[in-house]
């Protein structure tokens, strides 16, 4: 009479545990290869922008300073030269100014440079261009802010009125000369080959919209005051 083949799964009594636990780490194993292969490239962005925000930890360079030279207080100060190795040049996320107009309620921190992070904190400094710089560099300077927080008031600002930019390096004073409302592809709403300081402003419009809108709202003011930054020394 021949014996029956033995079986590890009907003779063994560890069979009921250990064949269990082989298929659900194999399983694990398969599942894990296919998440990590999906997931990688996420993680890699996100490695990417961490290490990107711990290369440069900004600052605030307006409260830092010891002084800050009124060139508006003094007409005598008002064309005083500054020479650019004798300030810090703000990188972008520095805080490096605060911005206020008559005859409105805006009062507001400004950074250098204009993304999202920088526009939920404050007023942006726009900076991807040759043509633009900060108050003291005799070109343009284009500043943004969102209509419904910072720049909500910037509607009642009004032809004449003070733009004052208080800078770590000196005090800025610009005259309103015009609004405008224009198409935000619009180019003629600023000129970046300008060879003296002008000051634009703008912001989303209307000013209760939430959201994309196609149209800004554009100020426009002139240079009265304030210190002249020599890029030659």
């Amino acid at each position: 009479m021949s014996h029956p083949k033995k079986s590890f799964v009907s003779d063994s009594p560890f069979a009921f545990v250990v064949v269990p636990l082989s298929i659900t780490a194999v399983t694990a194993a398969v599942l894990f290869a296919f998440g990590y292969a999906m997931v990688s490239p996420y993680l890699s962005m996100l490695r990417w922008f961490s290490d990107r925000t711990e290369e440069y930890q900004s600052q605030d360079l307006l409260s830092q300073a010891s002084s800050v030279l009124d060139g508006s207080a003094d007409a005598e100060n008002t064309q005083e030269t500054l020479p650019l190795s004798s300030i810090t040049y703000p990188n972008v996320g520095d805080r490096y100014a605060d911005i206020t107009i008559s005859g409105t309620t805006v009062d507001a921190p400004v950074y250098y440079g204009d993304n999202n992070k920088i526009l939920n904190k404050g007023v942006g400094t726009y900076v991807d261009s040759d043509g633009v710089g900060i108050p003291g560099e005799g070109v343009t300077i284009l500043m943004a802010a969102h209509n419904n927080t910072f720049f909500n008031d910037l509607q009642h600002a009004k032809v004449g009125a003070t733009v004052t930019v208080t800078t770590h390096y000196g005090v800025y004073t610009y005259e309103i000369t015009d609004t405008k409302v224009l198409d935000y592809q619009d180019t003629s709403a600023y000129d970046f080959s300008r060879q003296d300081e002008n000051l634009i402003l703008y912001t989303c419009y209307p000013f209760d919209a939430l959201g994309f809108t196609p149209n800004r709202f554009f100020v426009y003011a002139k240079y009265v005051s304030g210190p002249v930054i020599d890029r030659t020394c």
